[in-house]
């Protein structure tokens, strides 16, 4: 008889086997298994970083955290005290050319040469030297007084009109000070292509010569910055005649104003800005109305650079052109050693708006 029991053995074991999968996977899900517990794959490589595409980030630095910057001082106008007078002789000034009331003709007048006779003041580049002034424009400084000078030089090329031209000269120190003396001061009145009517002479008026400041300041130059004029034909007192002073520009809030009844010491500026000012003299009578003439009411820009150099054309205007008649050396014109300029006088106390009156003085 052939036995059964064996095949059905094997059955079994086929069947268990097929069976353990099962169960392994059975097993798998109850104790939480499945793809959702194998670890995370690696992040992907970076990519290399090009200069191209690299990124630069900056930093802001932080707000300074320091004091604010003080406010600059006001600016002042005061009123200084005068240099002494020359030691005698005293210096006189001299125009010998053109003479008074004489006629030059029209074709002529640009080439036409003023000649001037200075005694007992030496004139150095740099220092001492004489103010030339044609119809109240900016003066020229004339360093060698026996070198004759063009009218064309004191125009700036600008031709002389037909009619009446006033030349004015007087001595300078090296600070620009006017020397306010007898015999120092000549005015000489002369003509363009005809004489006209000699009645009306402005010469013979009151009259104020604007000197003093002009043209441009920079670096030590900016520092204390002198007010010169001049006066004839009339006596500055108190409640009569006298000259108005105003200033404006940067740091001014309010014009500054000096009302001078004394000829002779001069004004300062002091604590100005960088930028322009103006600058305006009148002469004015005892009601402060404008006396008449044509060179009574006169405005003037100036220029202050702190920041530049200092320079002789700086310090004398910044006119170049004007000062052309100037020695290339400086030294005396007689011959002997340069002497230095004298020191600039130091500013006196300040104040913000306005002078105190000044009383007396003038020349006739």
């Amino acid at each position: 008889m052939l036995s059964l029991q064996k095949p059905r053995s094997s059955s079994v074991r086929i069947a268990s086997v097929l069976a353990l999968p099962a169960i392994g996977a059975a097993v798998l899900f109850a104790c939480g298994g499945g793809s959702d517990n194998l670890p995370p794959p690696p992040p992907p490589p970076p990519v290399p970083a090009t200069d191209a595409a690299a990124t630069v980030t900056t930093t802001e630095p932080p707000a300074s955290t320091g004091a604010p910057k003080p406010p600059p001082p006001p600016v002042t106008l005061t009123a200084g005290a005068a240099s002494p007078d020359p030691a005698a002789p005293l210096p006189t000034v001299a125009i010998t050319a053109p003479t008074k009331e004489q006629v030059i003709a029209s074709d002529k007048a640009a080439d036409f040469s003023v000649k001037l006779d200075v005694k007992n003041w030496q004139t150095v580049l740099g220092s001492n030297h004489v103010h030339l002034i044609l119809d109240n424009r900016p003066y020229k400084a004339i360093y060698e007084t026996k070198q004759p000078v063009k009218l064309s030089e004191l125009t700036g090329g600008e031709a002389l009109a037909e009619g009446r031209h006033v030349l004015v000269a007087f001595p300078s120190r090296a600070n620009h000070e006017s020397v306010k003396t007898k015999g120092a001061f000549v005015v000489v009145p002369f003509w363009v292509g005809k004489k006209g009517d000699a009645k009306d002479d402005p010469t013979k008026k009151p009259m104020l010569v604007y000197s003093r400041p002009k043209g441009e300041y920079k670096g030590e130059m900016a520092n204390h910055v002198l007010i010169d004029f001049y006066v004839t034909n009339v006596t500055l007192a108190e409640g009569k005649e006298h000259v108005n002073v105003t200033v404006t520009g940067p740091g001014i809030d309010k014009p500054l104003e000096a009302k001078v009844e004394k000829f002779g010491p001069p004004l300062y500026l002091d604590n100005l800005q960088n930028g322009s000012y103006e600058v305006k003299t009148e002469l004015v009578d005892g009601s402060n109305k404008l006396i008449e003439g044509p060179w009574n009411s006169t405005t003037r820009s100036i220029k202050i650079d702190h920041d530049a150099p200092a320079d002789l054309a700086a310090a004398h205007g910044g006119h170049a052109a004007a000062d052309a008649g100037a020695p290339k050396a400086a030294a005396a014109k007689d011959g002997g050693a340069a002497k230095a300029p004298p020191p600039v006088p130091a500013p006196p106390p300040t104040m913000t708006n306005t002078l105190p009156p000044m009383g007396g003085g003038g020349t006739k």
